[in-house]
């Protein structure tokens, strides 16, 4: 009888033991599958935003794309120095702002602020190291609730940026980047005869930029402060670099603001002082005896 029994619970015990089999295997066959079909790969992030490398498979014949695409062509990976990276990012300006003022002249405007750049330039530089010839950079910037968005990647000896959002609100179905540009500076490291890749076709609206490494690398390093054992005479004088510029005109827009608020600091002493001076007018005023005119004494009239 107790064989009848072991013999009717084996395939029952049989089955659970597949089933736990199964239950292990499962949430590790997801993840897998999950991260082979992510097109983004984390590389860093931070309080300013993040960067992660983003794969381009090959676009074939599609309804909405009636030809095939080439495949992303990319020279990754690639050691970029953070200095080249440095020069790139605080070289890069936009323009096509809509903002009050503006509409009679172009105005342009640095693409990135100097923490910016201190907090993309070694996150890119590793990213580059790490990226394969089928992905590129994907740098994400929060600012406010606002998202700046964009691309980069090495072909050969030239680097293309690209911008697909700039300063929108999560979720916001505008990215607002058609009606703007990208430009560089200093313009001599600009390639002007870069002919874009077939599969950048699918996305036409974003403006770039390409800019050549060899150009970077020849730019000047920033020159750090002189220090007090140095005469004047000892500092050469250096050209102006872009993030030196950049900072000269934050220093500037600082040194405004101060005078502002001094002004505004001074406009408000001077309205204490003549309100001080008005009370004290009206308190003498107040005070000062009422004196009556005093009448002249009458003269006796002479007796006969």
């Amino acid at each position: 009888m107790s064989r009848i029994i072991q013999q009717m619970m084996s395939p029952t015990r049989g089955h659970l033991r597949g089933w736990k089999t199964w239950l292990i295997i499962l949430p590790c066959l997801v993840l897998v599958a999950c991260s082979a079909t992510s097109p983004l790969t984390s590389v860093g992030e931070g309080p300013l935003g993040s960067v992660s490398l983003e794969r381009l498979p090959s676009r074939g014949t599609t309804a909405k794309y009636g030809s095939p695409q080439a495949a992303f062509q990319a020279s990754h990976p690639a050691t970029v120095s953070a200095s080249a990276i440095s020069h790139l990012l605080s070289g890069l300006f936009i323009s096509g702002l809509d903002r009050p003022g503006t509409a009679l002249r172009q105005e342009r405007y640095p693409l990135f602020s100097q923490e910016e750049t201190e907090f993309l330039t070694p996150l890119i530089m590793r990213a580059l190291s790490q990226a394969g010839p089928d992905q590129r950079v994907r740098f994400t910037l929060q600012d406010d609730g606002l998202i700046t968005q964009g691309t980069l990647y090495l072909h050969r000896t030239t680097l293309r940026i690209g911008l697909s959002h700039y300063r929108v609100s999560q979720g916001h179905s505008d990215p607002r980047p058609a009606a703007l540009s990208l430009s560089f500076a200093p313009a001599d490291a600009l390639v002007r005869d870069d002919v874009p890749q077939s599969w950048m076709n699918i996305e036409p609206e974003q403006p770039r930029v390409a800019v050549s490494l060899e150009a970077l690398n020849q730019l000047p390093a920033a020159v750090p402060a002189p220090t007090a054992n140095k005469t004047v005479a000892e500092v050469a004088p250096i050209p102006a670099s872009p993030v030196s510029e950049q900072t000269s005109l934050q220093q500037e827009l600082q040194a405004t603001k101060d005078v502002v608020v001094k002004q505004a600091q001074e406009l408000q002493q001077l309205k204490a002082e003549l309100e001080s001076l008005r009370r004290q007018l009206t308190e003498k005023e107040s005070a000062a005896p009422k004196t009556r005119p005093k009448t002249a004494p009458r003269k006796a009239a002479p007796t006969p």
